[in-house]
Order: C-alpha cells, then sequence, then structure tokens
C-alpha cells in the first residue's frame, strides 16, 4: 500500500502549488489549456536522448506542468480520451511556439518528473525511471496528494489502482517535438 498523505494537507498542497508556477514562471500553453509550460536549467548528470540528443548541466529545458485546475474540470467518465485529444492539441501549440523562437534561445529538451508519466508516454516522450532517493519519494507522496486533491476519483485511484504511482522523468528533445508536433510535421518537412 503506497504511503498517502493526510487529506488536512490538501490546502498545503494547492499553496505550494501557487509557490512552484510563481517559482518557475509557468504559463499556461494556451488559455483554459490544461498544460503549462516554464523555462528550466538542466540539473541533473548529461542526459542522451533516444534521438541522441544531448543535454548537458545547465542547458536551459522547457519544464511542463499540469494546470491541476483545469485538469479537476475534466477527471469525470471517459477523462483519459478527452484528456490526451487536448494535450496532443496543447504539444501542437506549445510546439509553434517553439518553432517561433529563433533557434539560439530554443531549449534543448522538454523535461518533467511526473505520476502521469502514462500520458507522456502516449504522447511520444521518453519515459526513464528515477533513482529513488529521498527526494524522490517525496516528490512521489506530494504529487499522490495532489491527485487525491484534484481528480474526482483521486483517492479511489490510490486505493484501488494498478502499479505503483511513482513518478517518472519523461524527456522530448526539442527536434523531436518539432517532427512529431511542429508546424511541418506529418507533411515531410
Amino acid at each position: 500500500m503506497l504511503f498517502r498523505s493526510p487529506s488536512r494537507l490538501e490546502p498545503h498542497f494547492a499553496w505550494i502549488e501557487q509557490r512552484d508556477r510563481a517559482r518557475y514562471r509557468i504559463v499556461p500553453i494556451r488559455e483554459g489549456a490544461i498544460g503549462g509550460w516554464g523555462w528550466l536549467r538542466h540539473h541533473g548528470t548529461e542526459t542522451t536522448l533516444r534521438d541522441g540528443t544531448v543535454v548537458r548541466p545547465g542547458d536551459r529545458i522547457i519544464g511542463p506542468h499540469a494546470m491541476n485546475d483545469v485538469l479537476a474540470d475534466l477527471t469525470a467518465d471517459g477523462w483519459q480520451r478527452d484528456l490526451l485529444r487536448r494535450a496532443r492539441e496543447e504539444q501542437r501549440v506549445l510546439a509553434a511556439t517553439i518553432a517561433a523562437m529563433p533557434a539560439a534561445e530554443r531549449p534543448v529538451a522538454l523535461w518533467g518528473a511526473t505520476i502521469l508519466w502514462p500520458f507522456a508516454l502516449r504522447l511520444g516522450w521518453e519515459v526513464r525511471d528515477r533513482p529513488r532517493t529521498f527526494r524522490v519519494r517525496l516528490e512521489d507522496w506530494y504529487l499522490r496528494g495532489v491527485l487525491r486533491r484534484w481528480a474526482k476519483a483521486g483517492g479511489t485511484r490510490l486505493d484501488r489502482g494498478r502499479g505503483d504511482l511513482r513518478t517518472r522523468d519523461c524527456w522530448l528533445s526539442t527536434a523531436e517535438m518539432l517532427a512529431r508536433f511542429g508546424p511541418d510535421a506529418g507533411r515531410g518537412g
């Protein structure tokens, strides 16, 4: 059984989420978006992605962020299908934003750590296990609390869900993002 955060902490999770949005200057991908993004610097070790892109410590990357207040309205029956449809649309909008940046200002890659990694995997992101450090375990605990707070069936998912709800690192190089979702995606250019 997963260690669950007490429900009395849920208001604190909302406060932490607001602070994170401000700290990382998260902006919605578009009006009413389920996703947002902000600039980060890669603080991990040198990472080689599946397309050969190398992300070095200090490289600028984009950190996607779930807009949980918007997601909460979608978590009814059949919400996964609608979430994936909207996520694909928003990936196209974000890719267009990146494509419009001067090449020298584009991020090397996009990275996020999430318990919603199965959705990232279905969108073509590279998903990797994370080392089970104290910090990662704390993030897992926090994000399970966020899931319970925002998802209508979050508590049920925690009780009856399949598998262990652990965060995974989700990567997508900028080149792959533009190839999959950019303005020229699927048009041979």
